[in-house]
């Protein structure tokens, strides 16, 4: 399993990739994910892609066909504009889609998220990628939602600390070729 950012050197090939991970996004999201920030990646110009604040990190691994994404991460304006991350269901708890958030957090330097306090599973990624609450509201719908926040500069003491500072997927790797 590889983790990486989305580099496009060639702005033709972004409409198709584009296509790509929205139809990523909406096999694998599943029904939670929110249609704010699936416009947001819609109508996303290959200009504002390249915008600081603007991420896409995917999780791919090798198959018959070559490389396939396993899971997406998106992320524009550090996450205040839109944020969301989906793993296919194949591969879910295995801690990739966390692995997305931290390398975003990284590459970023801070990301925002809110997750809804009954989504436990997405609560659960972003507390294991080092995100931490830092407010409580309520959406549109009425409906308690955590606003939840990730720095890139965390302590020296907990860099490398943990159950998931392995290189993650390496057993995966060896289980599918």
């Amino acid at each position: 399993m590889e983790i990486a950012r989305l580099h496009l050197h060639d702005p033709a090939d972004w409409p198709h990739l584009r296509r790509e991970c929205l139809e990523f996004f909406s096999r694998c999201g599943g029904k939670r994910l929110k249609a704010g920030p699936i416009g947001h990646l819609a109508s996303l110009s290959y200009e504002a892609l390249h915008q600081p604040g603007t991420s896409i990190v995917a999780a791919t691994v090798r198959g018959e066909l070559g490389s396939m994404p396993i899971g997406i991460s998106y992320a524009a304006d550090y996450g205040k504009e839109a944020c969301m991350t989906a793993v296919h269901p194949f591969y879910r708890n295995r801690r990739i889609g966390s692995s997305l958030l931290r390398l975003q957090i990284s590459e970023l330097g801070q990301l925002h998220c809110t997750v809804a306090t009954g989504h436990t599973a997405a609560l659960k990624m972003c507390f294991l990628a080092g995100m931490h609450a830092e407010g409580l509201e309520m959406d549109p719908a009425g409906r308690p939602v955590l606003n939840l926040r990730g720095a890139g500069n965390r302590p020296a003491a907990l860099k490398g600390t943990g159950p998931d500072s392995n290189q993650e997927g390496e057993l995966l790797c060896l289980s599918l070729s």
